[in-house]
């Protein structure tokens, strides 16, 4: 099997695949993957045994799974993959720390049996400060972004936020939560920050990063996407979810969620606690409403780094 997946790993064109692959490479894989590897880190199809129980088929596989959504025939580049939440339920391949989360993540989808609009909202975190989670411009920052939450959500009967690990995003979640009140509040290790993909075009600081760096980065990605986006199974509900993260994380979710090429994630910008609103219906469509709103900031409320 490991020989089997090495071999895969090194021919054009082909790859370990998860489950039922709706990234099924195709006559034009070869072609593409050709032209995009110039771009990417020397051996970045060929990653090694990444942090944790990763091994390298498992890694392989989820690492290449960018560039096989890429590999889709041409003729049907534009076309929307009607059951694409089908094709994100398999969780074989993931480190045991990802799919735990992945199995808390799942208790969140029972508890929705009655809703039909999922609205997801993506904030990047609040300034971060030095020596502490965020500076005072930071706090302005997440007060405001929490009053625009609190209005529009409010007609939401289930609401939960999310947060990554890191001081700034739940310094950012704990300013949040304060102003909507009783809502369930969980730290999530999958929204963590980190390099999802190598994006096109590659910026040089990220070609020396190691394999093992970029698998794991991806695979825990992977992981919040099926935590995150899901098709509700409907009934006259909405739910909100405020998933509070980073840049990177944000960008790559969006495209994962648009059914976008993922390589594109660093062509996208969004400021210090900004709203990117994604909502799903339970049949399957997937809306960005806003992506890096900054409406509810005045202009000095603004900043990006």
């Amino acid at each position: 099997m490991l020989h089997r997946g090495l071999q895969a790993l090194r021919r054009p064109g082909r790859g370990v695949t998860l489950g039922r692959a709706w990234w099924a490479s195709s006559r034009s894989a070869g072609s593409l993957r050709d032209r995009l590897l110039p771009k990417l880190p020397k051996g970045y199809w060929l990653p090694t045994i990444a942090v944790g129980c990763f091994t390298i088929v498992s890694s392989g596989a989820l690492f290449d799974l960018a560039i096989r959504w890429i590999s889709r025939r041409e003729e049907d580049s534009d076309e929307w993959t009607e059951d694409w939440d089908e094709q994100l339920l398999d969780d074989a391949g993931f480190p045991e720390d990802i799919a735990a989360a992945l199995a808390a993540g799942r208790g969140l989808r029972q508890s929705h049996d009655h809703v039909g609009t999922r609205h997801v909202f993506f904030i990047r975190h609040a300034q971060p400060g030095d020596g502490e989670p965020l500076t005072p411009l930071g706090r302005r920052q997440a007060e405001a972004t929490a009053q625009r939450l609190q209005s529009q959500i409010a007609n939401c009967k289930r609401k939960v936020i999310f947060h990554s690990p890191a001081p700034e995003a739940k310094a950012t979640a704990d300013i949040i939560q304060k102003t909507l009140g009783k809502v369930r509040t969980k730290e999530s290790p999958l929204l963590a920050e980190g390099i999802p993909v190598v994006p096109s075009p590659a910026p040089e600081q990220l070609q020396e990063i190691p394999h093992e760096v970029l698998a794991s980065d991806g695979a825990r990605a992977e992981g919040a996407l099926r935590t995150h986006v899901w098709r509700p199974a409907g009934g006259p509900d909405a739910s909100a979810e405020v998933v509070i993260g980073h840049g990177n994380l944000i960008r790559y979710l969006v495209c994962r969620a648009l059914q976008l090429s993922p390589l594109v994630w660093s062509r996208f910008a969004a400021g210090h606690s900004t709203i990117s609103w994604i909502e799903i219906r339970s049949d399957g469509a997937v809306l960005l409403r806003e992506f890096g709103s900054a409406g509810h900031l005045s202009q000095e409320l603004q900043s990006y780094r």
